[in-house]
């Protein structure tokens, strides 16, 4: 579906749900409040949360049978259906509608949360969905504006029963637009698990394998403890303070009214401000946070008010930077993981916490009665704390949860294999022509021309500069290392240079090096420079940062540099990472790679990074000189890196492997080249949990400087068969053997 439109549909079925929610709450409250004492309250708490256990274990299954598509309307339709039920009891029997008007809430409000969001989730990717979920949250808080001046004019013009009829309607305008949002979604391909019978037990070896899924658990929990208890002191002070009836649920009305337009507020200044700046951990940090100060406010000045606005700060805070940033961390898991487990965190772990609150309330009140605020509000804070510890450990856990998303649409994009359904006979038939195709560009990779005489001069290029070494490399007689290197047959040549063991003394040292831009030994000079780097690293390293010299020279220096696994070694391939050519860049970053692996010891500058990819972004920018770059296969890194992945690198250009490149520099090299791969998923939702993980994990400055090559979701450009780009390459070895093997 488009995203625009799925937007649209999800944040008006948003509007209509959290408007029956809140119309709801303050209908509930007052309906029961009216027909029975507060004392009644925990006990009607705990077995709307023992029924809402039993629901989530049902919906759990329905969620991975039929998938969210298909059960979310039925459930809507189901409460409107109950709605009006009810409501025809209530002419009979008030008590018998506020008991089950209590129960259906408690049931239907977070099924009806859970599956709507677990439809979000899987239709956006994470990226997208970061994006999307603040404009369906600032349509909730409107939802909620609306639905508390619902409750305040019923309560002002109509008979208190009446709102539950608006609930019912409300409720069918979440039924349509669910049927407009299923209607657009893609569909789901195939089941999510083998056997919908063992949905439980695989749900207790997540939780017991999975610490993510654990620490949600108990984020719900923690979280739906303290807001039952503030509730049941909320409902409680309220009860002392206003009559029963009208004004009672005038209060509520109005209290869930400023909590709405508060919320509504907040989501449009900073909602999506702080879901793309803080972070998602942050935003759910702030409940914590919130409920540890009204806590410790509400123990030093007790009383109603001090109450009342802790209540509706941390319903604010739910109901905006939490909830928009708590549905979020779902996005990365599997639909598997997402179906079978959340219905059962969000509604049996909330329910857990309810039932706990509910245990704390009894116990409370069995000790003492006097100073059971006091004592209830110390839990709340102690809650908190705890609350704040769990969201500490979220972060990791997030990101680890990217990461295996992008290792699975890693997994995806490999090549097509036999076992793979819908794969063509000529797919199948190019995957298997791939390693003989590649295994005819090694054998015509150019090494020496056949047509070279056997004897006579070696064949030097006309481009080497000027000065006593390229004098001395064009009339070999100068000296006497030069005549023993230069003189004879290439073959002879050849095998000197494979043997030559070098030092910073031997005056050939520096021939060696010009020698990397000589079209038939070029490969040999560097395979003796790679052996001679440790004791030629200085000499290397100056030719490497000369404008002067040749760009062929430039461009091969570094891979000997990369035989030398010292700081020094890496200081002057940073210095190279800025070279005008981007070839040389390129060639500079691999070889950086390579030191770092082989020495972890290594240290490399945040601010040279940043600098190396601002260079990147700059030659990008519109107007800017794309970067050219011809592959050498004749240095057998720049070789190797041509012949892998053929099918991405032919769908994304160089600048933006060669930024992740440096990335990995300063990060784990795993996670980014996983992320670099997504970036190149034919699915948008691979890509997008790749710039998910990247804008979640990569530093400020970093992020600022890479985001212009990556921020962009746009589709990639349509991919060339393996069978097409192989013969290209096939074609291009053939002509550099009849040329002598020199790209220029």
């Amino acid at each position: 579906m488009r995203a625009a439109t799925g937007t649209h549909a999800a944040a008006f079925t948003s509007a209509a749900m959290i408007a029956h929610q809140v119309a709801g709450k303050a209908a509930r409250d007052a309906l029961f409040l009216t027909s029975f004492s507060v004392s009644m309250l925990p006990g009607v708490m705990a077995v709307g949360a023992v029924l809402s256990l039993v629901a989530a274990l049902w919906i759990s299954r329905l969620l991975t049978r039929y998938s969210p598509a298909a059960v979310l309307p039925i459930l809507f339709g189901a409460s409107m259906v109950g709605l009006v039920i009810e409501w025809t009891i209530g002419q009979v029997s008030p008590a018998a509608m506020a008991i089950a008007i209590y129960l259906h809430l408690a049931v239907f409000g977070p099924l009806l949360m859970t599956a709507f969001w677990s439809l979000i989730n899987e239709r956006f990717d994470p990226h997208t969905a970061r994006r999307a979920v603040g404009r369906i949250a600032i349509g909730g808080t409107v939802g909620g504006v609306l639905g508390a001046l619902m409750a305040w004019r019923v309560a002002t013009l109509v008979e208190l029963p009446t709102l539950v009829l608006i609930l019912a309607a409300l409720h069918g305008a979440c039924l349509v637009g669910t049927l407009r949002l299923r209607g657009r979604a893609r569909a789901v391909a195939g089941p999510v698990v083998a056997e919908v019978a063992h949905v439980q037990v695989s749900a207790v070896r997540l939780l017991r394998r999975e610490p993510y899924l654990r620490n949600l658990a108990l984020l719900v929990a923690l979280a739906s403890a303290s807001s039952s208890l503030l509730d049941y002191l909320f409902s409680l002070q309220a009860a002392q303070t206003f009559e029963k009836g009208a004004p009672l649920l005038m209060f509520f009305s109005l209290f869930w009214l400023a909590v709405a337009v508060i919320s509504l507020l907040i989501q449009i200044v900073v909602g999506q401000w702080a879901l793309e700046k803080l972070g998602l951990t942050a935003n759910i940090a702030v409940l914590p946070a919130v409920i540890i100060t009204g806590g410790l406010v509400g123990l030093a000045a007790p009383g109603f008010v001090t109450t009342s606005l802790l209540r509706g700060a941390e319903a604010v805070e739910r109901n905006t930077l939490y909830r928009s940033a708590y549905e979020l961390l779902y996005t990365p898991l599997s639909e598997h993981q997402k179906r079978s487990m959340k219905a059962q965190i969000d509604i049996g772990f909330d329910r857990l916490g309810t039932i706990a609150a509910a245990g704390i309330v009894v116990l409370v009140l069995a000790i003492t009665t006097e100073d059971s605020a006091s004592f209830l509000l110390g839990t709340v804070v102690v809650l908190g704390v705890l609350t704040l510890q769990v969201v500490r450990r979220l972060h990791a856990g997030y990101v680890t949860a990217l990461e295996h998303g992008m290792r699975e649409g890693a997994t995806q994009l490999a090549l097509p294999s036999l076992s793979q359904p819908n794969i063509s006979v000529e797919e199948t038939a190019e995957y298997l022509e791939r390693e003989n195709l590649i295994q005819r560009v090694e054998l015509l990779r150019p090494r020496h021309d056949p047509s070279t005489p056997s004897h006579g001069t070696v064949v030097v290029d006309d481009g080497l500069g000027a000065g006593p070494a390229s004098d001395a490399l064009r009339d070999p007689m100068a000296l006497p290392d030069g005549r023993a290197l230069l003189a004879g047959e290439v073959e002879a040549t050849a095998s000197s240079l494979r043997a030559m063991q070098l030092d910073t003394t031997t005056p050939v040292a520096g021939f060696l090096i010009l020698m990397l831009a000589h079209k038939q030994l070029h490969a040999e000079a560097l395979e003796a420079l790679c052996r001679a780097a440790p004791v030629m690293t200085g000499q290397l390293i100056d030719a490497l940062i000369d404008p002067e010299m040749d760009f062929r020279v430039r461009r091969r220096i570094p891979y000997a540099l990369a035989a030398c696994t010292t700081q020094r070694a890496a200081d002057g391939l940073l210095l190279g990472i800025y070279d005008e050519r981007f070839e040389v860049r390129y060639a500079c970053g691999r070889a950086l790679m390579k030191i770092s692996d082989a020495n972890p010891g290594i240290v490399i500058s945040r601010q040279k990074i940043v600098q190396a990819i601002l260079i990147e972004v700059d030659r990008k920018a519109p107007g800017a000189a794309a970067p050219e770059f011809e592959a050498d296969p004749s240095v057998i890194e720049e070789a190797n890196a041509l012949v892998d992945d053929l099918l991405a690198r032919d769908r994304v250009d160089r600048t933006l492997e060669h930024v992740f490149t440096i990335l990995s520099l300063h990060l784990d090299r795993e996670p980014m080249r996983m992320a670099y791969r997504a970036l190149r998923h034919a699915d948008v939702r691979h890509r997008g949990t790749a710039l998910e993980y990247l804008q979640t994990i990569l530093p400020h400055d970093i992020r600022d400087a890479v985001w212009p090559l990556v921020g962009a979701l746009a589709p990639l450009p349509a991919a060339r068969s393996a069978r097409e780009i192989l013969a290209d390459l096939l074609r291009a070895t053939v002509v550099q053997a009849r040329q002598g093997g020199e790209r220029d």
